[in-house]
This record gives structure tokens, C-alpha cells and sequence, in this order.
């Protein structure tokens, strides 16, 4: 039988959380952290005077504290708000918290010597004790914090050999690791207790951090897993690569234990990890993409208090772009798309996490002019992102008098309305396989890219496009048709060993679409940062791994070959397109790629003449337009082989 120990700490905890005594701290940690902060600003003050003479104060120097200590509480407490002391938590105390502890006790020092000294003199007030104060308050105010913490981490429950107890490694012994050890270690109800660290970092090889070893690198997972017991492991490497993080999760899986990760952009937040913040690994972690950093200022000034239009609200880009310009507090959000099942959901889900936001929701149709010169007119737009189009390569071959109606006389029309109505920036969303496509949506984006160029010239909106390449997990990508296949068991169907495509995450493609939109000055083509292209047959075998599975044995992979209107791969930029930087790493400009005269007049005509085209005469026109649209299927399959 395991002995009952004397003193349970855990439990403690847990009872204390739980208790009323709790709750009334919760409710109150604002007022008592104010109060302890003024008792030890006093309890330090009197020390100070009491050291300064030996515990033998006269009566007269027992006035001079009385008379100043109103004056020192002022002015500290000022500076100890100033410096957000009052709003910390002192168990997840930091050197940060110190330093800002240092800075708020200078700061008091420098403003009250002065005025004591000019109330009392210099020589009626001992230097020394200024000294002693500001020493004290340093040590007393950083020392409740740290002693708080030290605290916490002493009341730790969770034996490793404890029933119900996990055993954790922790893959990265970086900040984010220590971050998250410290959390298992002071949260008993997680029911963690880390084992070990894993790092590829000679330096730390034996090394030991918050009291528990790094036991390897990447390759040692398996083994350390054997050796130590483990129950569970987390990734804790947000910045990790593509090739990182792969090479982890290879290891990882290897020693058949369950595996989790830190979401990459919210991992570390003031240098606390939560526990529950922890997932699944997912296809998107296994890109290595650095988090976006926005230039938070210039979108500020691009949507606050501004009335922005989205087109294709329903879609993945158009609802995530959306969710990304609510957070700027734009006057009014304008959402508009044909799919009337999609956006109601939409616009619920949207009403409840933004309740604050004024949202109109409207199923419009962008070919039809009055629609859209009607929408123009009751809300009067400032902003309007395009994110409306038919974006599947397959289908669009089978109709492209459709892809035309909607991806160019659609753009030509809102863009048209957008014009007569004073709208200032129209941001388009375009997409690589604009770049020598060989399929009609490939060639209709390109066709609106050059229109949007050209009517930028015209009048006083500002037209902008955005080019980029596939994003994971949208309506149109390959992610959700190999989820339904693996669940089905199989098989995987990819259309050659060798195609390959650029991704990213969908809310990074939104955030970036913004930041062109912000920073783009009219007539631009902007193209994002989309990494290095990726094999669909290599997304195709992690998703099979990350869902349990091994490829080539409990699902198949079959090659279907390419369809009609589909590349090998993607591009860019033309031949004779340069890629220049902008200030933002991770936004490139077109230089070289000026519009066609008078594609607005093409496009004008053919929105009168449509209705009476055959399916080949579209494909001429199209063809005419865009020299470099080479309707030959097998065009890409050739290239590479």
C-alpha cells in the first residue's frame, strides 16, 4: 500500500483554488495587491530610517519620517502603477518583472529626493536613508514575486511514479519549453510530470533546466520514451522549420506515444504557455512558417473607422479575411456572397464572435450591376476586398462561360461600380496559376489582374491585386478531400509524383492580403512569401502519418494523372517580371508587369457578347487577351520530364 504522505501540497492547492477564500481573492486581487505593495513601501521606509540610526531614533527624527512618509507612498505607488507592477501574476514572476520593479523604485527615488529635499533641506535629510529605501523596495517588492512563485513550484503534487500521473518529455529546451515545464510543474490538475527535455543543441546535451535533464536530441526520442517511461510528449518549438519539424514528428512517431504541439502564433504570450493550449499536430505545422508580423499602425490607419465591403464572405479567404478586419474596428463590415447556406452560417457565427461590430450580410451576385451599384449606394464603401471566385481548375475547363462571367466580368463590373461610386482602395485577389496558366480560371485571374491594372488609371480608387498560391484547409485545396478519403480508408488519390504547389495557412493569406492593401499605392501586383513549393504526394503521405496511419500500407497513394488545366507546378511571376522587396519581409512587388491597353473596353465588349459565344470562341478570346494561356493539358506534364 502507498503511505499517505504528511503533507499533500497538490491537494492543498487544489483545495484552496476551490475554496471561498479563493474566490473572494479572485474577486479582490486588484484591491490586496495595492495594499501589500503599501504596506511593504512603508514597512521598507521605516526600516530604512531605523538602520540609518541604529534602531536609536530621536523624537525629531520620528517627526521627519511622519511628516515625509505621506509624500514617499505618493510618489511610489504612482510610479509602481506607471510601471503596471499592480497588474501582474507573481506566479508567473519573471527577470522582466524585476527589472520593471528596478525601473518603478528608481523612477520614486528620482522624483521624491528632490522634493524632500527641497522641503527639508538637504542636510536635514540623511542621504543614506534614500539609499536604503530604494535598495529595500527593490529587494521587497521583487522579493513577493519571486516568493510567490517559489511558492507555487514548492506545492507541487505530482510524483512521476504517482497512478494517473503522466509521464512528459518535452521536445525543445528553449523558452517555450521552459515555459511549458513550469507550467506542468505548478499546475497539478493537468496531471504532467515532466521526465526530460529533448534538444538538438550540443551545448545542452546533459544539461538540466528547472531542475529536470535534457536527456538527448531529436534522434534519442524513441529510446528516451523506453528508458524513461514517458506517457505523453509536446513539441515546444514554435519557430521550428518545416524539415524540424518534420524530422521530430518522424522520431516522435516512431516511439508510439502520444504527441502534441504549441500552436506556433499563440505559443508564448509574455512568456507564459498554457497548457491547454496544446493540439493535435497539423499539416500546417509541418510548413515551419514564421508567424506573420503586421504592421499593426499602417492597418489601422487602412480600416479603422472605415466601411469595408468583402466579396466571397463565405469562402475560406473572404470569412478569414473578415475575422482579421474586425479586429481593426472598421465603422462598418459589408458581407456579400451567392452562397446563401454558407453566409447565413457565416454571419452567425460571425454576429457571436463579434457582437460589438456592426455586420450587414447580403447574398448578392457580383455579375449583376444593379445588385451591386445598389449595395454601392446604401453602404458607401471605403474599402473592398475581392476575394469572389470560381477558383476549381477542373470544373471551370468544363464551363468556362461561367469562369468568364464571374471571375472577369463579375471583377469588371464591381470594379466598375467601385469607380462611379467613389470607393478609395480596391483590393483583388488573384492567384499563381494566373502565371502562364493552362486552364480557363487560371487565365480569367489573369485577364482581371490586367484589368484591374488598367482601370486603376482611370479614375481615383486605387486598384491593387494580390497573388498567392494554394492555402491549406480552404473550400478549393486538396487538404479536405485526402481527410475524407483517409477516413474512408483509402485510397489517396494524388495526380502525379511530382506535382507541386506553393501553401500556406489561410489566416496568414489574409493577413497579408491586408497588408497589401494597406501598403499598396494604386496599379500594383503584389505576390506573397509562399515558401518553397511542396510535393502533393509528400502532404499527402504526412497526412496520412499525422492521422494515425502508414502510408503505401494501411492507406494507399494512387496517381491518377493530371487533369485537364493543370501544371506540375506553379509560379510566380512571368518571364520579364522582376520580384522586388517591399517593407515587409514578407510582400514582394511585380516590377515589369504594366496592363494591356484598353482591357477594360475588351472586357466591356465581351460582357455584351458572352451570352452568344461558343465554349472555343471564349477560349480564342481568352487566348488573345493573354498571349501565355496555353490551353494544352499536357503542357505542364512535359516540362519536368
Amino acid at each position: 500500500m502507498r503511505p499517505t504522505p504528511i503533507f499533500d501540497g497538490g491537494a492543498l492547492i487544489v483545495a484552496l483554488r476551490g475554496s471561498r477564500f479563493a474566490r473572494l481573492v479572485r474577486r479582490y486581487r486588484r484591491p490586496i495587491v495595492i495594499l501589500v505593495h503599501l504596506g511593504l513601501v512603508v514597512i521598507v521606509y521605516l526600516l530604512s530610517f531605523l538602520l540609518r540610526y541604529d534602531f536609536a531614533m530621536t523624537e525629531a527624527q520620528w517627526m521627519l519620517l511622519l511628516k515625509t512618509l505621506p509624500l514617499l507612498v505618493v510618489v511610489r505607488m504612482v510610479a509602481l502603477g506607471l510601471f503596471r507592477l499592480f497588474q501582474g501574476l507573481w506566479r508567473y514572476a519573471s527577470v522582466r518583472d524585476v527589472l520593471q520593479v528596478i525601473k518603478a523604485s528608481t523612477a520614486g527615488t528620482i522624483v521624491f529626493t528632490p522634493m524632500v529635499w527641497m522641503l527639508f533641506g538637504q542636510q536635514g535629510f540623511p542621504a543614506g536613508v534614500l539609499v536604503m529605501d530604494w535598495a529595500g523596495n527593490v529587494l521587497a517588492l521583487s522579493g513577493i514575486r519571486l516568493l510567490g512563485r517559489l511558492f507555487q513550484e514548492s506545492l507541487r503534487p505530482l510524483k512521476r511514479s504517482e497512478p494517473g500521473v503522466k509521464r512528459l518529455l518535452i521536445v525543445g529546451a528553449g523558452d517555450a519549453g521552459a515555459a511549458l515545464c513550469r507550467e506542468a510543474q505548478g499546475r497539478p490538475e493537468f496531471g504532467l510530470a515532466p521526465v526530460g527535455f529533448i534538444d538538438d543543441d550540443q551545448w545542452k546535451a546533459g544539461a538540466s533546466l528547472l531542475g529536470i535533464p535534457v536527456l538527448g536530441n531529436r534522434d534519442d526520442i524513441p529510446s528516451v520514451v523506453a528508458q524513461q517511461g514517458v506517457d505523453t510528449i509536446v513539441i515546444a518549438i514554435p519557430s521550428a522549420s518545416r524539415e524540424q519539424m518534420r524530422g521530430i514528428v518522424e522520431r516522435c512517431r516512431a516511439a508510439s506515444v502520444p504527441f502534441r504541439t504549441l500552436p506556433p502564433v499563440r505559443s508564448i504570450l509574455d512568456g507564459k504557455v498554457s497548457m491547454s493550449a496544446l493540439q493535435e499536430v497539423e499539416i500546417a505545422d509541418l510548413l515551419g512558417r514564421e508567424p506573420v508580423q503586421l504592421d499593426q499602425e499602417a492597418l489601422g490607419r487602412f480600416l479603422q473607422g472605415k466601411r469595408v465591403l468583402v466579396t466571397g464572405a463565405a469562402g475560406s479567404i473572404g470569412s478569414e479575411l473578415a475575422r482579421q478586419i474586425a479586429t481593426f474596428q472598421p465603422e462598418l463590415l459589408v458581407l456579400i456572397d451567392r452562397s446563401e447556406n454558407q453566409l447565413f452560417y457565416f454571419e452567425a457565427e460571425f454576429r457571436q464572435r463579434f457582437a460589438a461590430l456592426p455586420v450587414v450580410a447580403e447574398v448578392r451576385d457580383i455579375a449583376n450591376y444593379p445588385s451591386v451599384c445598389s449595395i454601392m449606394d446604401r453602404y458607401r464603401p471605403h474599402v473592398i476586398f475581392h476575394a469572389a471566385a470560381f477558383k476549381h481548375v477542373p470544373l471551370m475547363e468544363r464551363v468556362p462561360d461561367e469562369a468568364v462571367r464571374n471571375n472577369v466580368i463579375g471583377t469588371y463590373l464591381l470594379a466598375k461600380a467601385a469607380q462611379e461610386k467613389g470607393v478609395e482602395k480596391f483590393v483583388f485577389i488573384s492567384t499563381d496559376k494566373a502565371v502562364n496558366p493552362t486552364s480557363v480560371m487560371g487565365t480569367t485571374k489573369r485577364v482581371a489582374e490586367l484589368l484591374v491594372q488598367d482601370m486603376d488609371r482611370k479614375g481615383t480608387t486605387r486598384f491593387v491585386a494580390v497573388r498567392f498560391g494554394n492555402v491549406l484547409g480552404s473550400n478549393a485545396s486538396v487538404l479536405p478531400i485526402f481527410r475524407e478519403q483517409i477516413s474512408k480508408g483509402g485510397p489517396v488519390t494524388v495526380t502525379h509524383p511530382e506535382a507541386r504547389r506553393y501553401f500556406m495557412t489561410i489566416p496568414e493569406a489574409a493577413q497579408l492580403v491586408m497588408q497589401a492593401g494597406a501598403i499598396g499605392s494604386g496599379g500594383e501586383i503584389f505576390v506573397l512569401d509562399m515558401g518553397e513549393p511542396i510535393r502533393i504526394l509528400d502532404l499527402a503521405r504526412d497526412l496520412i502519418y499525422l492521422s494515425g496511419h502508414t502510408p503505401d500500407k494501411d492507406i494507399k497513394i494512387v496517381f491518377t494523372g493530371l487533369r485537364p488545366g493543370e501544371k506540375l507546378y506553379e509560379e510566380l511571376n512571368f518571364q520579364g517580371e522582376d520580384l522586388l522587396p517591399t517593407h515587409h519581409s514578407k510582400l514582394k512587388v511585380l516590377r515589369g508587369s504594366g496592363a494591356q491597353s484598353d482591357v477594360e473596353g475588351h472586357v466591356a465588349r465581351l460582357a455584351q457578347e458572352l451570352p452568344g459565344m461558343t465554349l472555343e470562341q471564349i477560349k480564342v478570346w481568352l487566348q488573345a487577351l493573354v498571349p501565355e494561356y496555353n490551353p494544352a493539358a499536357e503542357q505542364g506534364a512535359t516540362r519536368d520530364q
